[in-house]
């Protein structure tokens, strides 16, 4: 490492331009990255709650809500109360939703596909190692 370097730099910069590179492969679905990786999670956690997202996606309240917002109004995403706590909501996929995720499911598999060609396997393993150390390191 040199001595100018910044980590947050760095990682910042790969980040926009990974977000940059999906968002447009996503582009003609009209999702947001980020309203996709909430699709998956949602996808994958079958119910879930505001807190829980923000643990599994790393995301603060303000920007999960942003992402939120438009799944929930355009009807993808679907509220209902929790059994125990009836102030705190249960996020679900409505089957618009499930049919959204479906669809777009190939379209981010191609782009995965795609980034591993560019950057090849072993730099693929070692980000995902990089995101590994750094959840263990500072994650909560």
């Amino acid at each position: 490492m040199h001595n100018g370097d910044c980590f947050n730099l760095a990682m910042r910069k790969s980040s926009r331009l990974i977000t940059q590179f999906y968002q447009e492969r996503l582009s003609k679905t009209g999702l947001k990255v980020g309203q996709f990786s909430i699709l998956r999670a949602v996808k994958f956690c079958k119910e879930t709650s505001n807190k829980e997202l923000q643990s599994i996606l790393v995301l603060d309240q303000t920007t999960l809500s942003r992402n939120l917002k438009p799944l929930i109004r355009d009807g993808y995403l679907k509220l209902s109360a929790h059994s125990e706590d009836g102030r705190q909501k249960i996020i679900s996929l409505s089957p618009a939703g499930l049919a959204l995720y479906q669809e777009t499911l190939p379209i981010w598999k191609a782009a995965q596909d795609e980034l591993q060609q560019k950057i090849g396997t072993t730099e693929t393993d070692n980000i995902l190692a990089l995101t590994d150390i750094f959840v263990k390191a500072l994650g909560n």
